[in-house]
């Protein structure tokens, strides 16, 4: 698995879906798929989080070479290759000095894509980008030593939950912010991806490159461990009727 920076200008990267309680998320409603097949939930280095998150997505069996893309506009512009497999990517962070990751911004391939260009055999089934969330989600939750587990702000009977992918209808729409964390009026935090594309999208022909799409916004794994034991605040709700939330 190959990682390539690029600053660029040239292009030189049903209801509430799955729920957490307690320390381990739930199964997804759409999804009866197991989130771990044969390994350990490990969570991805930053260099090579879109090329894995592409295998999980697509259950991909083609490796992938992720290009991380540093300058914003060019990622917005740039697609992925398909030949040889190429993953985008783009991180977003909490801070000026670029040192704490708060989104991984992801240009992925659908499983129909890949089996098309690769055969049959080379990708299951496309899955979500909330699914995505889910496996950072336990994979942070088994690295907490006890302590921090003590220390989780989240302790109503439902911690945490997983909302479906917020789906955008254009690349445009993608692009835009959207409420990515936040706390409702009960104290629970809600946990939400941006996705681009659908697992069920047919791939037409080889020289359809934007069919074949599946895009995915994700919280970063140190930016949720940093909420999950306190280190970030999120305000609660003050409008619970109106559905209005406080994220961040």
């Amino acid at each position: 698995m190959r990682t390539i920076i690029r600053g660029l200008p040239k292009l030189n990267f049903r209801s509430v879906a799955c729920l957490a309680v307690g320390l381990v998320a739930a199964g997804c409603a759409s999804d009866p798929r197991p989130v771990v097949v044969g390994q350990p939930m490990t969570i991805p280095t930053l260099a090579e989080y879109c090329a894995i998150a592409q295998k999980e997505i697509a259950t991909a069996r083609v490796p992938a070479r992720n290009v991380i893309v540093t300058d914003y506009q060019a990622f917005s512009r740039a697609s992925p290759q398909v030949k040889p497999l190429e993953t985008l990517q783009f991180v977003g962070y909490a801070d000026p000095q670029r040192t704490k990751a708060r989104m991984v911004s992801c240009k992925l391939h659908s499983a129909e894509r890949i089996r098309a260009e690769y055969g049959a055999t080379a990708a299951g089934e496309s899955t979500t980008c909330a699914r995505l969330n889910r496996r950072t989600l336990d994979a942070v939750m088994l690295s907490l030593t006890d302590r921090q587990k003590k220390k989780m702000p989240f302790k109503g009977t439902i911690g945490v939950l997983l909302d479906p992918d917020e789906q955008a209808t254009s690349e445009s729409q993608w692009l835009e912010s959207f409420t990515m964390v936040q706390t409702d009026a009960g104290g629970t935090l809600r946990i939400r991806a941006k996705s681009l594309g659908s697992g069920n999208m047919r791939v037409s022909s080889r020289a359809n490159a934007g069919g074949g799409r599946q895009y995915c916004h994700l919280i970063a794994p140190d930016y949720l461990k940093r909420i999950l034991i306190g280190e970030v605040e999120l305000p609660k709700g003050e409008f619970p009727q109106s559905g209005q939330t406080a994220s961040r």
